[in-house]
């Protein structure tokens, strides 16, 4: 049985190692770099004036960790409650 395995993988093996080699691939397209137009996707490849996009994400950047570490701190806050009244109890 073990040399029937044995057959088998070095028949599959030689198969594959005799067996016409793959064609090259076609080489990718270039990326377009855009210099004169907009991207259309988040920003365009011009610099905005005055650095508006950063200051605005960063705003929102600011204010959605805000609403996150609030609600953090009020979760933490109630679980403490709630642990501290059933210690309490027992």
């Amino acid at each position: 049985m073990r040399s029937l395995v044995l057959v088998v993988l070095l028949w599959l093996g030689g198969s594959t190692a005799l067996a016409a080699d793959e064609p090259a691939p076609k080489p990718q397209r270039q990326h377009e770099i855009l210099q004169h137009r907009p991207s259309g996707f988040w920003t365009s490849n011009r610099a905005a004036v005055g650095g508006a996009y950063r200051w605005r994400l960063l705003y929102i950047g600011v204010g959605l960790a805000s609403v996150t570490g609030f609600v953090m701190w009020r979760l933490m806050r109630r679980a403490s409650a709630e642990r501290r009244a059933r210690s309490a109890r027992s």
